[in-house]
């Protein structure tokens, strides 16, 4: 899957520099940086939520996308949530919320919100998943248990996966190619040892 983006603006602050980005089908990309460094506004351009500076959206594929902010939807179940794009099919096990069924988004912790929040865009059976910063908020046990879901989703479905980190351990767990944003506006590179003292 490839990605090509003019530039990114907000007023009159340009975030973004030319991105082009190959994604091959069955891997991981970590997408690294510094906090402000653009990872999430790359994110949102991938998924088609915004448009670069030439107003071109090329997104035609199906995009799951999870949020740094779990964004469920305040009147339906955590089922309802994740049946809104598509068949549970156990997802809610697998990651530990068995029994959260028919709660309601105000009666769980940040963290098992961000859970129901990676089931729904995994329910999507997207051809791209992009992640930002899933594994907030979540203690270490329910860390490697995501860790584990992505690489079953990466070898099963042959999809590729972006999570945005800025912890490199992400990404050495995940087996991920490494791509950094720097600069102002950002470009992004390889990640090379120097990078990882930002992060």
């Amino acid at each position: 899957m490839e990605f090509s983006f003019a530039s990114k603006t907000f007023g009159t602050r340009k975030i973004l520099g030319p991105i082009r980005l190959s994604l091959p089908k069955g891997t991981v990309t970590a997408l690294m940086g510094p906090s402000g460094s653009g990872k999430t506004t790359l994110l949102r351009l991938m998924a088609g939520l915004e448009r670069d500076d030439t107003g071109t959206n090329p997104i035609t594929a199906k995009i799951g996308m999870m949020f740094q902010e779990p964004r469920l939807l305040p009147w339906k179940t955590v089922l309802e949530n994740v049946e809104v794009a598509g068949p549970e099919n156990g997802l809610l096990e697998s990651l530990g919320l068995e029994g959260t069924a028919n709660l309601f988004p105000r009666h769980l912790s940040l963290g098992m919100a961000r859970r129901v929040a990676f089931a729904r865009a995994l329910a999507f059976q997207p051809d791209l998943l992009l992640l930002d910063e899933p594994f907030a908020s979540l203690d270490d046990a329910l860390v490697e248990r995501m860790r584990a879901m992505i690489l079953a989703l990466r070898d099963t479905c042959d999809i590729p996966i972006v999570i945005a980190t800025h912890n490199k351990d992400d990404a050495l767990a995940l087996d991920a190619q490494r791509l950094a944003l720097n600069g102002s506006p950002a470009e992004l590179r390889a990640a090379e040892s120097h990078c990882d003292q930002h992060m």
